[in-house]
């Protein structure tokens, strides 16, 4: 009986050790899957939860242009050809953004300039041509079309007015043609470095740029830059670099200026500006600010105001500074040109000026697109054509809706004459004319006019004298 017993009490004590054993297997099995599980939550960042919503909507953009380029010198000895220029294609790779799921991307107009074919990869990897809707050579944006049949993945808007100096950011796009047969684009991380950055890049003035560390390089361009929700706050455009890559210094557009661009480009096929009135102004030179007792490059002087304009209107006077319009501030002639260009109609605007030494503000009311320009002396009327008039040419251009009897180019230039390029530069709005026509008067005694007539290409040089313009 004593024996049974022991060997019962050692039965029960292995049992209970057993049974503990399974016990503390289960707790750390338990606790081993509750810290994987912890592990793979902390995973799942704020940073990767964005680029889960925002990357689907980023895309691969592929752009073809036929260039001309004349042999050289050896080559012309070992070809016979130098007198004839030789056609060959070129490929421009960057990124878009569908901001539409019915297919609307943008894009910057750098990468689809002179396209001749457009192609896009979306995230799933299937390709589709794409047709360019219209765009912005200004301001670097283009908005293209492509037919899916099927819903695509859209970016969500965010705001760029809200941006904290410092807070993360993610830029997404598709460099050194890392994605050509892999839709799977490019992240990468860092902080908003500064806003309201500003400079000109070839012929083109930026303004209000958002200055990032993300590493952006050849490829990124039109990508897309989000905040820490996945929401679009900047387009991917320019880099500064000393040795052609990423030196943590790199620009977007904001998204709220891509916005309203996108909004005229969906309603008039490019940005149209709005009449203001203001005929001639002139930046702040170290002289002028001295003279005015403000500081150097500040604002913009304004030198003649037409009469009857919403400027006249709001008190705006010669000799007035203006230094900032709804809260931007004017640095310069780049400055208020951008912004001017891309003010709302029918809404008060704020106006800040200095007068005198004195700080003043007014507002006014913008009512008119400027769809006609008439050149000083030309003794013509150019309008900008609408989509419907702009859908019959290849090109864009404007169009001459009036022309002076006895003027300089009457005798060569009609009613209907669609101009499209000046000497070397093409014409991309009525707006880009104005800028153009300005700079070769200041600099040059002539230009030459390319025009289309009832589908004939014509050409006429036009030479300037003090008082007008003549053929």
């Amino acid at each position: 009986m004593i024996y049974l017993r022991h060997r019962y009490s050692y039965i029960l004590l292995l049992s209970l050790c057993t049974f503990f054993t399974f016990v503390g297997s289960l707790c750390q099995t338990a606790h081993s899957k509750g810290t994987q599980e912890a592990v793979t939550a902390s995973r799942q960042t704020a940073i990767v939860t964005a680029v889960t919503h925002a990357s689907p909507a980023v895309v691969n953009i592929s752009a073809i242009r036929t260039v001309e380029q004349r042999a050289s010198f050896n080559e012309w000895w070992l070809w016979d050809d130098f007198l004839y220029p030789r056609r060959r294609s070129l490929r421009e790779v960057g990124s878009g953004i569908i901001i539409d799921k019915k297919g609307l991307i943008l894009t910057n107009h750098h990468i689809i300039r002179d396209a001749d074919s457009i192609t896009v990869a979306i995230s799933d990897g299937r390709e589709f041509a794409a047709q360019v809707i219209g765009f912005d050579y200004l301001a670097d944006l283009a908005l293209l079309e492509v037919d899916t049949g099927t819903l695509l993945p859209e970016i969500q808007w965010g705001d760029s007015e809200s941006l904290l100096i410092g807070e993360w950011v993610v830029a997404i796009g598709n460099p050194f043609n890392l994605s050509i047969g892999d839709a799977q684009p490019t992240v990468t991380i860092g902080i908003v470095s500064a806003i309201q950055r500003a400079f000109a890049v070839d012929d083109r003035y930026h303004e209000n740029l958002i200055q990032t560390d993300a590493s952006i390089n050849p490829g990124n361009s039109g990508g897309a830059l989000v905040n820490i929700h996945g929401q679009l706050i900047g387009i991917n455009t320019v880099i500064r670099s000393t040795s052609g890559g990423s030196q943590g210094i790199g620009f977007a557009i904001p998204s709220n200026k891509a916005r309203k661009v996108i909004q005229q480009i969906l309603e008039y096929g490019t940005v149209i500006p709005p009449y203001f009135g203001i005929k001639e102004f002139q930046p702040v030179t170290e002289d002028l600010a001295e003279k005015l007792s403000i500081s150097y490059n500040t604002g913009v002087l304004v030198s003649e105001v037409e009469k009857r304009s919403p400027a006249a209107d709001a008190g705006i006077k010669r000799g007035d500074v203006i230094v900032g319009i709804l809260g931007h501030r004017m640095k310069g002639e780049g400055d208020f040109m951008a912004v001017t260009r891309l003010l709302p109609l029918h809404q008060p605007i704020t106006c800040e000026l200095i007068r005198r030494g004195k700080n003043r503000e007014t507002e006014f009311t913008l009512k008119t697109l400027e769809w006609d320009y008439a050149p000083p002396g030309w003794g013509l009327t150019l309008s900008q054509p609408d989509k419907a008039m702009a859908s019959k040419y290849r090109q864009p251009g404007v169009i001459i809706s009036n022309v002076e009897k006895g003027s300089g180019v009457s005798d060569v230039l009609k009613r209907g004459d669609f101009i499209y390029q000046i000497d070397d530069t093409k014409i991309h709005s009525l707006e880009f004319f104005k800028l153009v026509v300005d700079e070769l008067i200041r600099t040059r005694n002539g230009m030459r006019l390319y025009f289309e007539r009832d589908g004939i290409h014509k050409t006429v040089p036009i030479t300037f004298n003090r008082n007008n313009r003549r053929r």
